[in-house]
């Protein structure tokens, strides 16, 4: 918000682009969900992000990254007035979390069934592989 209307309303596109391919089962992410790919690309240009010619895939490892272009700021031409009227009144009142960007690991933690569980994590296409059985207690790791 600090940093006006336009921007607030390419952070809801882009949003919107993620919950788009999100129920259309389309994967817009690779490497856990740093980098956009191509469908994340194709979705943002649907929901009115645009890609410009000459642009190249972002090198800071995030990939593709749309503006909000010219065509649909015109077309949100009196959200963004109430955005930009309504913003300097509300932001004062809001307390904005720090920039650190805290990511869940995309690992399953599985128990063995001793008397003091022996932990393991794993990816779950590996948990969806078949079970994993502990060498001590001869039962199957699961989720606890």
């Amino acid at each position: 918000m600090r940093e006006g209307a336009d921007d607030v309303l390419e952070a809801v596109l882009h949003e919107a682009a993620h919950l788009l391919n999100w129920v259309r089962g389309a994967p817009d992410t690779s490497r856990r969900g740093t980098y956009h790919n191509r469908d994340f690309l194709s979705a943002a240009e649907e929901v009115g992000l645009t890609w410009f010619p000459g642009l190249i895939a972002s090198p800071n490892g995030r990939g593709y990254e749309p503006p909000l272009g010219d065509d649909t700021r015109d077309a949100y031409a009196a959200h963004l007035t109430a955005l930009s009227t309504a913003i300097p009144h509300v932001l004062p009142h809001l307390t904005i979390p720090s920039a650190t960007r805290v990511r869940t690991p995309n690992r399953l933690t599985l128990e063995c069934g001793c008397s003091t569980p022996r932990k393991i994590q794993v990816s779950r296409t590996t948990s969806e592989l078949g079970p994993i059985t502990c060498g001590v207690c001869k039962k199957d790791f699961s989720a606890p």
